[in-house]
């Protein structure tokens, strides 16, 4: 317990010892990152290492046929980019444009907008299939896929918002100069915590060897018979202060009670 003044003027401390922890989900897995064949402004730069990783296909656009109805009909996907090379990553980037160069649309909007452009047979790598007349529809509805996911991902990012149907552009992320200021001075400050835990568990390891090695020590002198006729019996507590500190200690008539008086803050083991 802690109590008093010292008898030097400052702070004293006093002890007593006794005995006694919304977005609709991608199918699939990631696909590599799509070849972009149209051309992008210069912000495009800022959104593709955003979006880099997310070229997914995207299977999940609102639907009210069961999946297993949709399987049936359209028959076994190809996961990744589709056959033009448009993954989610370049329609992100388009949709981006889209909603930039607007200030306010619809996903409607957005959607038939693109469908015209990648159906544009200078656009187009391949020509649709002659043999395959749904192939065209096919087409459209995953581009409409693509955009729907997109949209949520730039949404996900905060660079557009979205109220009911209409969605607003907000803007790409900035970084200020006192953003990485901010950064580089929390990482020097978690740098100087690691380094601080990694000292107190050295000293950690430093006591467990110590400890180790007076067990092993006792083990053999009691083992040998040249065990030492005194020593302090289990359990006990060790007082340190300073060379010239004034401690006052009282102990009590039956031996079970000792009182110190520091003029300063103490250690106790």
């Amino acid at each position: 317990m802690v109590s008093g003044t010292g008898p030097s003027g400052g702070p004293a401390q006093s002890a007593s010892t006794g005995a006694g922890g919304g977005s609709p989900s991608e199918k699939g897995g990631a696909a590599p990152s799509a070849s972009a064949s149209v051309s992008t402004p210069a912000s495009e730069s800022t959104v593709a290492r955003r979006l880099n990783g997310l070229d997914l296909q995207a299977d999940d656009a609102p639907s009210s046929q069961p999946a297993a109805s949709k399987k049936k009909k359209r028959g076994a996907r190809a996961v990744g980019p589709d056959k033009n090379g448009r993954g989610l990553r370049q329609f992100s980037m388009r949709v981006c444009e889209k909603v930039e160069s607007k200030g306010r649309t619809t996903y409607n909007e957005v959607a038939d907008e693109l469908v015209a452009e990648f159906s544009d047979p200078n656009i187009n790598i391949h020509s649709p299939d002659p043999d395959n007349p749904s192939a065209q529809q096919f087409d459209e509805k995953n581009i409409r896929r693509r955009v729907y996911d997109a949209l949520n991902v730039l949404m996900a990012m905060e660079i557009i918002s979205k109220d009911k149907k209409e969605i607003q552009w907000r803007g790409l992320p900035k970084t200020s100069m006192s953003d990485i200021d901010e950064l580089k001075t929390e990482i020097v400050g978690l740098k100087g915590r690691i380094d601080k835990k990694s000292a107190y568990l050295q000293d950690l390891q430093d006591q467990y060897v110590s400890l180790q090695n007076l067990v092993q020590r006792n083990e053999q002198l009691y083992g040998s018979g040249d065990a030492p006729s005194g020593g302090v019996a289990l359990p006990f507590i060790l007082v340190q202060t300073r060379p010239h500190a004034t401690v006052e200690v009282e102990i009590s008539e039956d031996m079970q009670l000792v009182h110190f008086d520091f003029n300063r803050m103490i250690p106790l083991y």
